[in-house]
């Protein structure tokens, strides 16, 4: 009893307000205190209560999911995902981590989420999200996504939950604990072959193989223009998805700025947010 009043302690607090805590040095202190005494290392499912995400059932550990126990992971972003979701929509979650945006899709009324991850150790955090919520139309296929098909070497990085294809240019100089060798597809391929449905919603995160995931999809992209979410990892990285989707026909947009991308004055690491103009 007492373990779950503290899982769900969270919950007694104003969703607008949980995000603020950490810059209160007195709780902020306390909070990792409490954390550090009674909740760190230890796997529950949590209902999140409050959000863009509200209602998904998550496998939370503490520290390290506290903005998804909390309900305020990437806030922002995550409430524009869910924004731009209509009923019945396709939403590719490419780069899906450990499937809290792709439950933020499917919550926000999506048909079906196919989410694309390659690494086991989040595969098996994605098959446990989907058990948890049966109800949501969650679907993993468990490749890479870039400009070929066939196979590729994927590094697995220090914390074991990341990874990257060894092509990626992100932190190239940052050496990985392992490199397997995994399937990788072109999204043009897999909806040509009918594998999957066409997409009207499309979130990439791929740590620096972003413009590969871009150039596998131009058939996608021309035929069906879906919406475009891209965490861009670098300013040139941030460039050159710009410069292949204009010629595409689409405006850019950077999320952090709300203007068109400047690379120079950007964040590094942005989200570009790509319409057909």
């Amino acid at each position: 009893m007492i373990s779950k009043l503290l899982h769900s302690s969270v919950n007694v607090l104003p969703w607008q307000l949980r995000s603020w805590i950490k810059h209160i040095p007195v709780v902020s202190n306390l909070q990792r205190w409490f954390f550090a005494k009674f909740l760190v290392g230890e796997e529950f499912i949590h209902i999140i209560n409050a959000g863009p995400a509200k209602g998904l059932k998550y496998p939370v550990k503490l520290p390290e999911d506290k903005a998804i126990w909390s309900g305020t992971y990437e806030t922002e972003f995550s409430l524009i995902l869910a924004n731009s979701v209509q009923s019945g929509d396709v939403c590719y979650d490419i780069g899906g981590y450990r499937g809290f945006f792709s439950g933020v899709f499917a919550l926000a009324g999506a048909q079906l989420v196919v989410t694309f991850e390659p690494l086991p150790e989040n595969c098996n955090q994605l098959h446990k999200l989907a058990g948890l919520n049966p109800e949501l139309p969650l679907r993993l296929e468990a490749i890479a996504i870039g400009e070929q098909d066939g196979l590729v070497k994927f590094n697995v990085m220090l914390e074991a939950s990341m990874g990257k294809l060894e092509s990626s240019s992100f932190q190239s100089d940052v050496r990985g604990n392992d490199v397997l060798t995994i399937p990788i597809r072109k999204l043009d391929s897999l909806v040509s072959q009918g594998i999957i449905p066409t997409p009207q919603v499309i979130k990439i995160d791929v740590e620096g193989a972003e413009v590969q995931v871009l150039k596998g999809s131009i058939e996608i992209l021309t035929k069906h223009h879906p919406l475009l979410f891209i965490e861009a990892h670098s300013h040139l990285l941030a460039n050159d998805c710009t410069s292949i989707l204009r010629e595409l026909g689409y405006s850019v947009f950077v999320l952090e700025t709300g203007f068109a991308p400047n690379f120079q004055s950007d964040p590094e690491v942005c989200h570009l947010i790509c319409k057909i103009a």
